[in-house]
């Protein structure tokens, strides 16, 4: 949702893109592409999990951001939240300030 060139996101979207989720993708909610970083993105049994996409022409694939983890930023996020939510003292400007700053890294 953060990003400025998307315009809706599609929650709990399923790992395996099955021909029925990617009909209702492109019929429902009329997306243009499914998009995923280069990272390989392998099913358990090996497959491409976007093999469908791909084939069907609506697939886009991203640049990953060298030394960018998106659990790790996700996981400074809660632990800010986590930390404000326990003391009611800090400002409002205290969570984005330990956010930006790493939380302190």
């Amino acid at each position: 949702r953060a990003v400025k060139w998307v315009h809706d996101v599609i929650p709990d979207a399923p790992y395996a893109i099955t021909e029925e989720f990617m009909n209702k993708l492109f019929n429902e909610y009329n997306i243009d592409y499914i998009i995923h970083g280069d990272d390989p993105c392998l099913l358990p049994d090996g497959t491409d999990a976007y093999a469908l996409a791909k084939k069907a022409g609506r697939y886009k694939q991203i640049k990953r951001t060298e030394g960018v983890s998106t659990t790790d930023i996700v996981g400074r996020m809660l632990l800010c939240v986590r930390e404000r939510s326990a003391s009611d003292s800090h400002n409002h400007s205290s969570l984005q300030r330990q956010f930006s700053h790493g939380h302190g890294q």
